[in-house]
Formats: C-alpha cells, structure tokens, sequence
C-alpha cells in the first residue's frame, strides 16, 4: 500500500489534565497551552481523538488545530457504550484514553472543523450569558425564602449586577454576529421565523455550527428532538427523544412557547397535534420545537428562503 494508515491518540480531558495512551504506554499532560505544547512535542503530529466534555476540551483541540494536526471531537456516551460492548468495565482516565483511541480505530470519525475566531468569540459569549441565566435563577429562589432585611440587600445586589452584566453580554453577543457577514447572515435568516428571536438566533449559531449543512434528521438529532424507534418483534413501544445537545433544546422550548401563541402556522401545528391527534401537550411542543431546528436549518441553507413560518 502506498498510503499510510492513519495513527489515532485517544485523549481523556479533564479540568486539569489531558491523559493519553499513545503505543500502549500511558502519560499525562497539563490541560494548558504549555501542556498541549508539550504533548504535541512528545506524540507528534497524528490524529488526536477528545471526547466533549462541557468545555475542558476546547482549548486542547484548538491548540492541536492551530498546529495543523487533525482532531475529532466525539460525542463521550458513545465511547462508553463503545467500552461496555467490549467487556470494559472499569474506568480510570488511562484506561478512558486507551478506549478512545480504540474507539476512532473502529470507527475513523471525521476531523472536527476548526471554528473561526467570530464563532470561538460567539461560543464563550453564549456560554457565559447561560451561566449568569443559572446564577439568576438561583439568586431569585434564595430571595422568595429570604427572611433577614440584611441578607435580602446582598441578593438584590447580586441581583442587580447580574442583570447589569447580562445587558453588556447581550450587546457583546450582537457586536459578535454583527462582525462576521456568515454569521450576520445565517441570524438574519433564522430570526425571520417567528419564535427564533435574537437570543435562539444566537444560540443556535454558536452551538450547531454546522447548521445549514445538515439534513432535516441530522438537524432533528443534533438537537435532541429526534423520536427513535423502539420495535421488536410484534411489540411496538413509544418513540422516545434521546441525547442531543442539552442547551440547544432549552433554547428551543422557550421559542416554542412563543411560537404556538404568535406563528400562526405553527399554532395550527400544535393545536392539530392536540385536538385531533389527541397528543399530549408536552408531545405537541416537543414537535413543535423540532420543526424550529428544522426550519432554522432550512432558513440557512436555502438563499431564497423567504416565507415565515
């Protein structure tokens, strides 16, 4: 054979380190720019497999990118089930590693696309406008128990500099989509259906990159909304929806809500579902939410789209 076959390195990522099992022996890295360096130095340049793990990852694969070595982002549950299918029961971050690599030998996943510096800068931006939504939440459960006068203060404080922080990031996250003519674009068009405003806009921008190349069941299951079948034999259970990116769906129920009281075309949608097809409500949204991604995706990959549905 001419070519030559590709090398994989499974890396388990964690906050503080980045194992890897590279020709059966085992080491450890500092998950930082100094450590990736040092990694890249030791292994060299063949196709690095990370599970997604939250965000610990990012800056590794980025690194590894920059470096022009390849890169794959994998989903980590079907690592797992990968291991248990093979009688792997045990789990330490060697071992995790070592199933990685084992992992993309099987199955050769596709090198991850290194994002642009505008969708890096629209990721963390999204991110952290979530984290300060958790933060409020929390801060707004403390004061309904509240009883002191003094600890009321410090939660209305807190309070107020949340919401002061949450104004800046969302005029940062629209300076963010306004800076790259793609990205400004692909938001023009998904805000023109009714439901998807500025904030599902940006949410979908920065954590389905790929929308707009996808197929409507790949749209559907990137975000969680696909039902999977469960047959076998002459039994035929409930289709259930499974996996999927968590924020992505969060994002979606909130433009549901909004789209069965203000999309004309989505309200009959979802009174059909409940008065004819007698679903139940949760049923009926989640459909709805799943038609969002659908036509969110529709509305980036076709220039002509112009009909709000």
């Amino acid at each position: 054979m001419n070519c030559r076959e590709k090398v994989y390195c499974g890396v388990d990522v964690s906050k503080h380190h980045l194992d890897v099992m590279f020709k059966g022996r085992p080491d450890r890295f500092d998950n930082t720019v100094k450590g990736v360096g040092s990694m890249l130095a030791r292994i060299g340049k063949v196709h690095f497999v990370l599970e997604s793990t939250g965000g610990y990852e990012r800056m590794a694969a980025w690194l590894l990118m920059d470096a022009g070595t390849e890169v794959s982002i994998v989903n980590p549950s079907r690592v797992r089930y990968y291991a248990m299918s093979m009688g792997q029961l045990a789990k330490t971050d060697p071992i995790d590693a070592r199933i990685i690599g084992e992992f993309a030998e099987a199955s050769k996943p596709a090198p991850s696309e290194k994002p642009s510096k505008s969708q890096r800068m629209l990721t963390g931006l999204v991110d952290r406008r979530q984290q300060l939504k958790d933060m409020e939440t929390a801060e707004t459960n403390r004061l309904e128990t509240a009883a002191d006068p003094e600890f009321v203060k410090m939660v209305k404080k807190h309070l107020r500099w949340i919401c002061k922080e949450l104004e800046m990031l969302e005029k940062k996250i629209e300076q963010a989509i306004g800076s790259d003519t793609t990205i400004k674009e692909k938001a023009r068009r998904i805000r023109l259906i009714k439901g998807l405003g500025r904030i599902c806009a940006a949410t979908l921008l920065a954590h389905i990159p790929e929308i707009g190349t996808l197929s409507r069941q790949e749209a559907a299951a990137l975000a969680g909304l696909a039902p999977y079948n469960r047959d076998s034999g002459s039994s035929s259970k409930r289709r259930h929806i499974h996996g999927g990116r968590k924020r992505i769906r969060a994002c979606l129920y909130m433009g549901a809500v909004c789209a069965i009281q203000h999309n004309p075309a989505m309200k009959r949608f979802y009174n059909r579902l409940i008065n004819e097809n007698h679903r139940p409500k949760k049923v009926a949204l989640t459909a709805v939410m799943r038609k969002l991604v659908i036509a969110a995706n529709s509305a980036v990959k076709n220039p002509d789209f112009g009909v709000v549905v």
